[in-house]
């Protein structure tokens, strides 16, 4: 018997997505959070430690859960049978924006907010280039987010009673 076809892989996938998807969904509130209590106008030192929260969230939280969340709907997509694809291809597709999104503009432009941080705060003057990269990293956690919320809705609207139905080919 291949291991496509064992339940015991569709639970680790599905294992997979909530802890992935629960993750991204963590550290996205974290980052608003973090934002409220910025409020308009932060100081240039409140935003220097602030920073020292976002890397190790970015780089313990965001960057994994991530790919365990693609890695996850890789696995789930795999086994089904060719009419339960189609609504696993958008969750799919969407997962795979997450991780483009994430990992190859969020968390680079991240780390170039964070030098921008640390410049600021050792000059103690304002950097026009910080507050523009932070726009954008917000606007980018935002579509993240949006991602995030699409996907629920689809799993939760196409979604019947799994005992209802037969996913495994």
């Amino acid at each position: 018997m291949e291991i496509l076809n064992k339940q015991s892989f569709l639970k680790i996938a599905k294992t997979l997505i909530i802890v992935g998807y629960s993750l991204c969904l963590g550290s996205i509130a974290s980052f608003i959070a973090m934002n409220v209590i910025a409020g308009d106008n932060p100081t240039i030192e409140f935003l220097y430690w602030q920073r020292h929260f976002v890397n190790p969230i970015m780089n313990y939280v965001t960057m994994p859960s991530i790919w365990l969340f693609l890695f996850g709907n890789i696995g789930y997509f795999l086994p089904l049978k060719k009419g339960k694809k189609r609504k696993n291809i958008v969750l799919l597709i969407i997962s795979l924006l997450i991780v483009i999104n994430g990992q190859f503009i969020i968390i680079p432009l991240a780390k170039s907010v964070s030098n921008s941080a640390r410049q600021q705060y050792q000059t103690s003057q304002i950097i026009p280039a910080f507050a523009k990269q932070k726009s954008i990293e917000d606007t980018c956690g935002g579509l993240n987010l949006l991602f995030l919320i699409s996907y629920l809705s689809i799993h939760i609207t196409t979604s019947g009673n799994p005992k209802d139905k037969q996913i495994i080919a």
